[in-house]
């Protein structure tokens, strides 16, 4: 029996730890994962925001012209166009470095496939034994499947979906020439060159692939003879085709999907869209590519007329995933075959992706998102919203009081005062007078609320960097907020504080626009002299509240008692300045308890010891250092202090024969 209760009370104690590090390794998860969607967020604002204009380097042009040239021009120069260029880089460089880290972290990779893994090798054997099935294809040729409408047999058909799922992945994350590899290495070149046309170009518009193309004259010796875009076109319209044909055939949705990003038919592309950055892309780089080939139809003789016929065509376009062909002649009105499938801009994009019907649920759930949401308000460039949103999920209810209570996740309170600090910084020369408002206003809340986050985390030694970045009075409000909350605390956290005042804030106002350390102490010292009605037992001695009233008072002057640190500005006559004004301030002090203190109590008058006690060490700078400052009356207040502290010295005799003398007379009465 003894051994079967220790059986099971192992079982239960593995069972409990087995369950907590279940839940530990999901914590883990979700934590890595706000993490990584925070990364890509930062990522998006550096790609819109951060990264400057690229212009073509001259070296680069040729004469005549090509389309992939001409195209990379447009994208330079089109704000639109542009906007999609930078979310579908954004996008593809979050893709390469998943690849990267999936790599890293399990050692394998997409594409690791042994050679001519993509020939038909089961279907060649089966015709070989002259085999036949109305089903299966009769010839080998990668043009079978369509033409005969059949396919392959089932081993070869799962073989060759899992290598364009591979193929797809790839070029997802933007790897192009790494996807046309893989597919040479897999024994179907010919599809390399169907995603690479006229020997192997990168078509992509963007200085990147321009650069790497470099001056090489296929291209132009191509539309020196077709004429510029007529290839262009051509490769395009038989990427759709071939995308539709494969669609209907049931050829495979991978297969449909890498023809389908060739030539911006959403219709083929967005199912296997199943996350929200994988839509996100897909539209995107489709609206970028139609913009494109709107332009270099622009570019043909009679272009203009067409291109107008265009503009009318996305005039008509719902726009809103509506997925209905338009009726095509074929190559030469391209991309009229798929123009109503594209947002008409970036609002229209967006609520695509919120749009059930037209993407993956999964996809609509993401949009919910906080992060999403950040992103989102960052491509369609609302700032102002974007600041509303995130104050309005760390923000306390409305029924408190308190605006500036810590309030929701603390992460969203951290990447939102980030944030708001970075968007001041690059957009300084674009902020209006409505939009300063908002972003001044609205992010020194959001700031605020975080500085004082950190500060109820005991945090203090940071508060200093996002107060200093608030405006004057709602900085000098939270450092009188948090020195009076810690005026009771140890010298340790009062140091932290104090420290992080006179680092991050000027020591003296400098302008309307930011907070000082004067003024913080000021106010400070200020209020420390204000009578608090009920803060003391009303049942008390009135002796001992004047008494404990006088040691809150005292201890105030501690602010100033520290020694700043020789990094700052003018360190020496800082140290002169706090130290002349713990000096006043402590002068004045002693008139006031020396007002109060002429009961005929032996109790030491608590409030003038403490000052004398913490300014001992202070008065021990040497004497230049305190006439170094701009004040004449330094050395009528040493003198003060000193009548002072041999005033209450004589006043301490004085109390201790009291005490004596009561002590005598309660010995003689009894």
């Amino acid at each position: 029996m003894v051994s079967l209760h220790f059986l099971r009370h192992i079982c239960c104690r593995y069972g409990a730890s087995e369950r907590y590090r279940i839940v530990e390794n999901k914590l883990m998860r979700q934590k890595a994962r706000l993490l990584l969607d925070e990364a890509a967020s930062w990522s998006l604002l550096w790609y819109l925001y951060g990264k400057g204009n690229e212009e073509l380097p001259e070296d680069l042009f040729v004469f005549p012209t090509t389309s992939h040239l001409e195209a990379c021009q447009f994208v330079t120069v089109n704000h639109t166009a542009q906007l999609c260029l930078r979310i579908v880089q954004w996008l593809e460089r979050l893709a390469s470095i998943a690849l990267d880290l999936d790599n890293k972290v399990r050692g394998s990779h997409v594409g690791t496939y042994l050679p001519s893994s993509g020939v038909w090798h089961h279907t060649q054997r089966h015709l070989k034994r002259g085999a036949s099935n109305l089903k299966t294809v009769h010839h080998l040729d990668f043009d079978a499947p369509t033409r005969e409408h059949s396919q392959q047999l089932p081993d070869d058909k799962k073989q060759d979906e899992s290598l364009l799922e591979d193929v797809w992945t790839l070029l997802r994350a933007g790897r192009l020439e790494e996807a046309c590899n893989l597919c040479r290495s897999a024994g179907q070149p010919w599809r390399a060159a169907s995603l690479c046309p006229f020997g192997g170009f990168n078509l992509f518009p963007s200085l990147e692939a321009l650069e790497k193309n470099g001056k090489n004259r296929v291209l132009q010796a191509i539309e020196l003879e077709s004429g510029i875009g007529h290839q262009w076109r051509l490769w395009k319209w038989a990427t759709y085709c071939a995308s539709e044909k494969i669609a209907v055939q049931d050829g495979g949705k991978y297969e449909a999907a890498v023809y389908a990003a060739q030539c911006s038919n959403l219709k083929r592309l967005l199912p296997v869209c199943t996350d929200w950055e994988s839509a996100c892309w897909a539209m995107a780089k489709s609206w970028l590519d139609v913009q494109v080939d709107i332009e270099i139809a622009r570019l043909r003789p009679g272009g203009m007329d067409q291109f107008k016929s265009f503009e009318e065509a996305i005039e008509r376009s719902p726009g809103q995933g509506d997925f209905a062909s338009q009726p095509t002649s074929g190559p030469d009105s391209w991309p009229l075959q798929v123009l109503n499938q594209q947002p008409r801009n970036v609002s229209s994009l967006l609520q695509k992706l919120h749009s059930s019907d037209t993407v993956h649920e999964a996809v609509t759930r993401a949009c919910k998102e906080q992060q999403r949401q950040i992103e989102m308000n960052l491509m369609m460039g609302d700032i102002p919203h974007l600041l509303n949103c995130i104050f309005s999920w760390i923000s306390p209810s409305e029924d408190d009081e308190n605006i500036f209570r810590p309030h929701g996740d603390p992460q969203m309170m951290r990447f939102g005062a980030h944030l708001v600090l970075v968007l001041r910084y690059l957009l300084a020369d674009q902020m209006k007078d409505t939009f300063r408002e908002k972003i001044m206003t609205v992010g020194d809340f959001i700031i605020h609320m975080y500085a004082m986050f950190l500060f109820t985390k005991q945090h203090e030694e940071l508060v200093g960097i996002y107060a200093s970045q608030l405006a004057r009075n709602r900085c000098v409000d939270l450092f009188v907020h948090m020195m009076e909350l810690r005026l009771n605390s140890s010298v340790h956290v009062k140091h932290k504080i104090f420290l992080s005042a006179v680092e991050y804030l000027p020591f003296s106002p400098e302008d309307d626009t930011k907070g000082s350390f004067e003024e913080i102490i000021e106010r400070v010292l200020s209020r420390s002299r204000e009578i608090s009605v009920g803060k003391h037992d009303e049942s008390s001695d009135i002796t001992e509240q004047h008494r404990l009233q006088s040691l809150q008072k005292a201890m105030v002057i501690q602010w100033l008692c520290f020694t700043p640190p020789s990094t700052i500005n003018d360190a020496k006559a800082v140290t002169g300045k706090l130290v002349l004004r713990a000096l006043m301030h402590g002068n004045l002090l002693f008139r006031e308890f020396a007002l109060i203190s002429m009961w005929r109590v032996p109790a030491i008058p608590t409030g003038a010891h403490t000052v004398l006690s913490l300014l001992a060490e202070p008065l021990k700078q040497p004497t230049e250092i305190l006439l170094a400052t701009d004040d004449h009356n330094v050395s009528e207040n040493l003198r003060e202090f000193q009548d002072w502290s041999e005033y209450y010295s004589c006043d301490a005799k004085y109390r201790n024969w009291l005490k004596i003398e009561l002590a005598n007379a309660e010995v003689s009465s009894g």
